[in-house]
């Protein structure tokens, strides 16, 4: 009985979040950058943002803390963030919250890092691009995919080209898919350091400078990185 009355909250717990879910649309033009910024800040739990086609020419950072949303565009190749004339920040989307999925859109000429993750449990990148269009150059950004000391982390059907370190990185993680994506022209092209359990398959490395590595490196919080495996890979 008690089993019952707990599985029936629940049903009901489900049933609400999603009949109060919204979705939320962004528009390039005017004052692109305060209306993402503000639609990160005040979505709730289980809203969705969807950022219509266009380039949206930003010049700070965008930082997402909420968790349970799901942010997403038309396509890598039509939903554009440009950061090219990024002004402040260390990133262009900086994401700290948990069970987020981020989907179809690119981001584009970061200052620093392109998408960085810090401390997420749940964080799903999928159909994302990260580039630095003036081709391969030690002042792009370091970091194209960055989750770092996360867990639970999908990187699926992703690109990353052109960062002056590693297209798509993973450190200090645990549970961890890459797969099904494409890292180019950056120095490292896919890399798992200090993390346990992953599998990486399925991707392309070409054109970087080493393709895809796997190590730990010292005076790092996690240590002793273990059951990574790689398989069906292209690194060329």
């Amino acid at each position: 009985m008690k089993l019952s009355r707990i599985l029936t909250f629940l049903f009901f717990l489900a049933f609400f979040l999603k009949a109060y879910a919204k979705e939320v649309f962004i528009e390039p033009g005017p004052n692109a950058q305060e209306k993402l910024q503000e639609a990160m800040i005040l979505m709730e739990t289980g809203d969705t943002l969807v950022i219509k086609s266009g380039v949206y020419v930003l010049e700070d950072s965008l930082s997402l803390d909420v968790d349970k949303v799901i942010v997403r565009g038309e396509g890598m190749d039509k939903t554009i963030l440009d950061f090219h004339d990024q002004k402040s920040g260390a990133q262009g989307l900086l994401v700290t919250s948990d069970a987020v999925t981020l989907k179809d859109f690119a981001i584009l000429n970061a200052k620093g890092d392109a998408l960085k993750v810090i401390g997420a449990k749940g964080i799903s990148m999928i159909g994302l691009k990260t580039e630095w269009t003036g081709g391969p150059k030690s002042t792009n950004g370091a970091y194209g995919f960055y989750p770092v000391e996360s867990e639970n982390v999908l990187i699926d059907k992703c690109v990353a080209i052109g960062a002056s370190d590693a297209g798509i990185y993973v450190g200090q993680s645990k549970n961890i898919i890459v797969r099904n994506s494409i890292a180019q022209y950056n120095v490292a092209g896919i890399e798992i350091e200090n993390s346990y359990y992953a599998d990486v398959y399925g991707n392309l490395a070409s054109h970087n400078t080493a393709g895809i590595l796997i190590f730990d490196l010292p005076d790092l919080p996690q240590q002793g990185g273990h059951h990574v495996r790689v398989f069906d890979n292209d690194s060329i």
